[in-house]
């Protein structure tokens, strides 16, 4: 009886022992890769750059998968020299702050939040709107793609978080008008509070959406109400002639858009296969976009 006594004290203080050199980070996990070198399962951490490893089998590995691009507390102990992970879960809320370790724009994170950029004043949204790169052709590029590329450029040169505006025409309008486009698209900024859409296609500068939807409509006593989904839409072709809907700057086009509001496919971030896509707008794409680039031969 005294022996197991004592041996269960050991196991006891082998436990304190293990918990006092077991450490913790919040992190985003980046990436899951089996190791081809060792009986590991591999977590890239995208807050530090570390590997954390575990062991492999299968559930560890669909465990994992599914945690690609959130936020985790990852709880690990230094075993020669390796990261080895005791525990892993997803943030409670409130747990971290909304900016903590949002690295990866192409992944979904979910504590980024969107609030679009306010530009303060109409002369900084000229000068954005002139920094716009407009070397395409509208005849061979469309609406959506240009749109994409705008916005990613002004997140990505110089932070400024837009939307885009649709405008949908309805069958009514089709057929009324033998039109020949179903959708148009432009990215669109705030500026003190007012909606000023950025389409260097059409525009020679920034325009209030009101005189953005007119020209599109071709009139101004037509009234096109904004809605929130896209069904509202697809149900609704014959009582008006268009409708109005901003949605955050990751949407690419009517599909993505459908894919939230029908399937629950929230996007807070970039698709690269999208923006592969949408930098063909421009003529001098593949020296501009060259970074899209996966081929690096």
């Amino acid at each position: 009886m005294l022996l197991k006594h004592w041996g269960s004290v050991f196991i006891f203080l082998i436990s304190i022992m293990a918990q006092a050199h077991s450490e913790s980070i919040y992190t985003t996990v980046f990436n899951v890769v089996e190791s081809k070198k060792s009986n590991r399962i591999l977590i890239l951490s995208g807050s530090d750059g570390r590997i954390y490893k575990t062991f492999k089998s299968n559930r560890n590995l669909n465990k994992l998968n599914t945690l690609l691009g959130k936020v985790v507390r990852l709880d690990y102990n230094i075993q020669d020299d390796e990261l080895i992970v005791d525990n892993i879960r997803v943030v409670s809320q409130g747990e971290v702050s909304q900016t903590t370790l949002d690295l990866n724009h192409f992944r979904y994170n979910q504590l980024r939040l969107f609030a679009p950029t306010d530009l303060k004043s109409i002369e900084v949204a000229n000068e954005v709107f002139n920094s716009m790169l407009n070397d395409g052709d509208k005849a061979i590029s469309q609406c959506y793609k240009r749109a994409h590329m705008w916005a990613y450029d002004m997140w990505s040169q110089q932070g400024i978080l837009s939307e885009k505006i649709f405008i949908f025409y309805t069958r009514r309008y089709i057929d009324l008008e033998e039109f020949d486009w179903w959708f148009h698209v432009a990215p669109m900024v705030t500026v003190n509070g007012e909606k000023f859409v950025m389409d260097g296609t059409f525009m020679t500068k920034p325009m209030p959406l009101k005189e953005w939807k007119d020209y599109f409509i071709k009139s101004s006593n037509i009234t096109c109400p904004m809605i929130k989904s896209y069904p509202e839409y697809e149900v609704n072709q014959w009582s008006r002639l268009c409708y109005l809907m901003s949605v955050p700057m990751y949407y690419y086009d009517p599909l993505s858009i459908e894919d939230r509001d029908v399937r629950g496919e929230v996007r807070n971030h970039w698709t690269l296969g999208e923006l592969q896509l949408a930098r063909k707008a421009f003529w001098n794409w593949s020296s501009i976009y060259e970074g899209f680039n996966t081929d690096r031969n």
